[in-house]
């Protein structure tokens, strides 16, 4: 049996421990899946760091992920100038039948350019992650540590000007105004559903998607230094968060009370300490407020995501669209449902969501938001949607967008 070398890398926005270690999962995942391999099969697994990262994070990243069993070392790269910063590569020794030439390398968020030469495979495997643009300034829901902030800084680093938004409504008009070039809005999240306020202001508003993001939502529950578990009786947080943790929460008794910000939650019990309240929100606004974590990833279900939007006034997508987003209005006749959809399913076009609001210029009537993959500009995506018109009396497109998961795809 031969001894495949499988060859992979990718970069993170900084030295802080939760990056590295959500872009080396996602990294190992990745060269995973293209590869198909079973982690007994493992010979060993060699790291290296740049030498402005912490070169012992990324076997951190890879024990918590379960490869346990497989020999692994970690090392520091001689620095060398013009060279990627924050850059995390790996080397897979792979006991395997396979030929050389059917191993995928894998490298993600800017290392592809560490391999010129494999340019086109890189682009072929995945034509949305070649070519990330990121916009200039970006408005988030929340304070400074919020989750929305952590996904503009693992999808897109932290080459941008992040603005903080109080509410949804002052993303889009922080875009609108001109104050900043995108927004970044959450619509859905994987364990509680569609957040609806979201897609009524998608409708409202006349900005474009150009971009998608879905993060792995760890939530962590925090006290202000002293504090312990026994004397809380309250626990703030938002109420998605809230929500998400509605189970663990019970457990321990507390009462929950809704606030407008997880990282907010976080400040708050920072500002004003009491032995009775704590805070649910990520590690990073605990670390920013300097709280102490009581316990982590209390979520109900661990594959716990939020998939967010990324917002501009311009319709330019950041990268080769792999989803189109649209909103759309029946006819009020029998059937014609069901014969919008079918425009889709004849011509091979897989939907990926379908979600139902009401009107509210017309009471009982509905408007659908519609996901499917590929571009608005494909031929057969103009034909669906052309043949679509007979049936609507509306029909709006939101966007043609590249897609990201961030971290590492969990298991229940």
């Amino acid at each position: 049996m031969a001894c495949r070398g499988i060859r992979g890398a990718t970069t993170t926005s900084g030295n802080k421990a939760e990056d590295v270690l959500a872009r080396t999962q996602e990294l190992l995942e990745e060269i995973r899946k293209r590869n198909g391999f079973r982690l007994e099969e493992l010979a060993s697994i060699l790291f290296t760091a740049t030498t402005d990262l912490n070169a012992a994070f990324p076997a951190q990243a890879a024990r918590a992920l379960g490869w346990k069993d497989t020999p692994m070392m970690c090392a520091h790269e001689i620095d060398v100038p013009g060279s990627l910063t924050h850059c995390i590569r790996v080397m897979i020794l792979w006991n395997t039948e396979k030929p050389a030439g059917d191993i995928r390398l894998v490298y993600l968020h800017g290392a592809e350019r560490l391999r010129p030469d494999l340019a086109e495979e890189f682009a072929a495997q995945n034509p949305a992650e070649a070519a990330f643009r990121t916009p200039a300034s970006i408005a988030f829901q929340g304070e400074h540590g919020a989750y929305s902030e952590e996904a503009i800084l693992l999808g897109l680093g932290d080459a941008n000007t992040r603005v903080s938004c109080r509410t949804f409504a002052e993303l889009f008009l922080a875009v609108v105004s001109g104050r900043t070039e995108a927004a970044l809005l959450p619509v859905e999240n994987s364990t509680t559903g569609s957040i609806h306020s979201s897609y009524d202001l998608l409708l409202e508003n006349q900005l474009h998607i150009v971009g998608e993001l879905i993060l792995p939502v760890r939530h962590a529950v925090m006290v202000p230094p002293g504090v312990e578990a026994e004397t809380v009786r309250q626990v703030i947080s938002h109420p998605q968060a809230l929500e998400q943790c509605s189970r663990w929460i019970a457990s321990q008794n507390w009462e929950a009370v809704p606030v407008h910000d997880t990282a907010g939650a976080a400040r708050m019990i920072a500002e004003d300490p009491r032995p009775d309240r704590a805070a649910i929100a990520s590690e990073t606004a605990a670390r920013l407020h300097g709280l102490k974590v009581l316990a982590r990833s209390i979520q109900d279900v661990q594959a716990n995501y939020t998939r967010f939007l990324l917002l501009a006034k311009d319709p330019e997508p950041i990268a080769p669209p792999a989803k189109t987003s649209l909103i759309f209005a029946t006819m009020h006749k029998p059937g014609s449902l069901h014969a919008c959809l079918d425009e889709f399913s004849r011509r091979g076009i897989n939907l990926t969501k379908i979600e139902s609001r009401p009107d509210r210029k017309t009471p009982w009537h509905y408007l659908f938001y519609l996901d499917f993959e590929g571009d608005s500009a494909d031929p057969k995506v103009v034909d669906a949607m052309e043949a679509m018109k007979s049936h609507t009396e509306f029909l709006r497109v939101l966007g043609s967008y590249p897609s990201r998961t961030l971290g590492r795809k969990e298991e229940e």
